[in-house]
């Protein structure tokens, strides 16, 4: 019983990274069509038509299609989609912009048309601000520490990166009762049909929880076992101070709909084992959009 992943980072130099950010957050609603040129033999066919689709990456990953399993069916319905991205930027000594790109259980089996998506959509959106002489890409993989390895041949892309464990996570989190959240993007969470304008930590737990069960069991072994009922009931009693978290539009886009909440929050109260599904979870985004690059978030534990 168990979910894999890996965690890919490709890291761009650049003297204008607020430029560049912008450009590769844009070029992330590419990632679907640079995917399917990378594997598709078909392309003057629809999917929907296409003889070949049954066996193809792309179908496999974008169709999204319905378990055969008539309790996930009930517990999940519709699949997310097998993977999730994520971009930061950072100013330092050298400023740099990062690309994270998670692959998911069942779907680690393209990752290496995963890996050329990621490197066309990256090139294509660094492009529209940056000369190809001005950019050099780095590839790495990340252990469970965040220490990157750096994947020197794409072509043995399976071999070349590090296999991570939602169980190990879950089981060898350290708890504590109290955390700093950061919301690196918008998170965009549904209350009463419309996204929420205001953080709260109980429906921030809850919809990880849906969110990291609904993976483990289309894309993983087994199901997630954590209590469901007893995790929503604990999160009414975590308290949330120094919130800084607001709800805003971010600076790298105009359209409101990418609009959310962002910013820093101290969360104390939580019980086993929140932590440790929340530190899960952060590796695959949260709320709506969380494919495409919304609802990123860091964790760290206050002593």
């Amino acid at each position: 019983m168990d979910l894999d992943f890996v965690l890919i980072e490709c890291e761009i130099v650049s003297d204008s990274p607020a430029q560049l950010t912008a450009a590769l957050y844009s070029a992330l609603r590419n990632f679907e069509s640079k995917f399917k040129t990378s594997c598709c033999l078909m392309t003057s066919e629809s999917c929907t038509t296409c003889r070949l689709h049954v066996e193809c990456p792309y179908w496999t990953v974008f169709h999204q299609g319905l378990s055969s399993n008539p309790e996930i069916v009930r517990l999940h319905q519709k699949p997310s989609l097998p993977f999730s991205l994520h971009v930061i930027g950072k100013n330092g000594n050298v400023s740099t912009c990062t690309v994270g790109l998670v692959i998911v259980g069942s779907a680690l089996n393209y990752i290496e048309f995963f890996h050329a998506a990621l490197v066309s959509m990256i090139e294509g959106g660094a492009s529209t601000v940056l000369s190809p002489a001005k950019f050099i890409l780095s590839n790495y993989s990340l252990d469970y520490q965040g220490d990157r390895h750096a994947i020197t041949q794409p072509a043995l892309l399976p071999e070349s990166v590090i296999l991570l464990s939602g169980q190990y996570i879950l089981q060898n989190s350290v708890h504590s009762d109290s955390i700093r959240l950061n919301l690196k993007s918008p998170l965009r969470l549904l209350s009463n049909g419309s996204i929420a304008h205001r953080f709260d930590f109980g429906m921030f737990l809850r919809s990880q929880m849906r969110r990291c069960s609904s993976l483990w069991a289309y894309y993983g072994t087994g199901k997630l076992d954590i209590d469901f009922a007893f995790l929503s009931e604990s999160a009414q009693n975590v308290a949330v101070f120094d919130d800084k978290i607001q709800y805003t539009q971010p600076s790298w886009s105009r359209r409101l709909n990418r609009s959310g909440l962002a910013g820093t929050a101290e969360c104390a109260g939580l019980v086993e084992p929140m932590l440790s599904l929340l530190t899960l979870g952060s590796y695959f985004n949260a709320g709506k959009g969380a494919t495409f690059g919304s609802g990123y978030y860091q964790l760290e534990v206050i002593d």
